[in-house]
């Protein structure tokens, strides 16, 4: 059962120029000096240190950024000096970013949920952006202190609060949704070369991230980081039987002297990308993107955020 049902609906300022309006479940609130942020917190003593508590909040305007978490009465405070533990795309304390790119920056339309689970253990934070759980954001082990919904913004916002039945069952993290079947990051599995596509050895302990984002109708941006990022363009220009025809364009490198380890497979990449002419993502989930003396194999890839274990500096 969610603790957040039996609340009142009051929410206070964080005592600085700012300006705050509840009229049921929307909250408008905003900060009157240009970079000073407001902060807005519900004020229920009801709220209780051991039970857990799910609530979401609806982006209906935002003029600036706004971040979405949670607060102590004693950490609430003016502007800037407010510590919580906060999601606006980063993970953030309410004046510093502690772990950057954690999910998407938060934009109008965005349905942000905030889930504080309580335990014999201590306090474990989890963020969801559109119904997608982003995972375990902050794990504070012997958290006592009653943590109440706030908001943070810089400019001004209109969005609507709401208290869910239930507590999320999901808080793993899970895929980011891509707009088409090739977009997004890709981990290299596999790689062949050679007349006969001999398999080529991936370096030891070093993930090669394959980045592909559309910049066009059938067309994308390739980037991948071995020591060097390489970069190029590719074109969908037809069929191949099942698979999309490419055209692969040159490959750009900046000049740094890559570790010896990775050396020769960023030359194989180097001279590889631009003799591709096909790709597919097979039925098993898998990018492919072959030539006639070289293939890359590749999974979807979603990088892994260990928590963080404290949010004051």
């Amino acid at each position: 059962m969610n603790s957040l049902k039996s609340t009142s609906n009051n929410w206070i300022g964080d005592g600085s120029d700012g300006n705050l309006s509840v009229e049921g479940t929307t909250i408008s609130f905003g900060s009157s000096k240009r970079g000073t942020p407001y902060n807005v917190r519900l004020d229920d003593d009801s709220i209780s240190p051991s039970e857990s508590m799910f609530y979401e909040i609806e982006i209906v305007e935002l003029n600036g950024t706004i971040a979405v978490g949670a607060v102590t009465k004693e950490k609430f405070l003016p502007g800037w000096k407010s510590r919580g533990i906060f999601y606006n795309g980063n993970l953030t304390n309410g004046s510093a970013a502690l772990l950057c790119s954690f999910g998407k920056f938060v934009a109008v339309g965005d349905t942000v949920g905030v889930f504080i689970r309580r335990d014999d253990n201590g306090l474990k934070a989890f963020f969801y952006v559109n119904g997608r759980c982003l995972g375990e954001a902050f794990r504070l082990d012997g958290a006592k202190d009653v943590f109440y919904p706030c908001l943070h913004v810089s400019g001004s916002s209109v969005v609507k609060y709401k208290t869910p039945d239930s507590l999320p069952s999901e808080t793993n993290r899970q895929p980011s949704e891509r707009p088409d079947a090739y977009s997004g990051e890709w981990e290299l599995t596999k790689a062949f070369d050679g007349p006969e596509l001999g398999e080529r050895p991936l370096p030891d302990n070093h993930k090669i991230i394959l980045n592909l984002q559309s910049s066009g109708e059938k067309s994308y941006r390739l980037s991948v980081k071995v020591g060097n990022t390489l970069s190029t363009s590719i074109d969908i220009i037809g069929k191949l039987e099942a698979f999309d025809a490419i055209k692969v364009g040159e490959c750009m490198s900046t000049m740094m002297m890559p570790p010896p380890e990775l050396f020769e497979f960023e030359q194989f990449l180097n001279s590889s990308l631009p003799e591709l002419r096909k790709m597919i993502v097979s039925e098993g989930g898998d990018l492919i993107l072959s030539g006639a003396t070289s293939e890359l194999i590749a999974r979807q890839y979603e990088k892994k955020f260990e928590p963080l274990t404290k949010y004051e500096n």
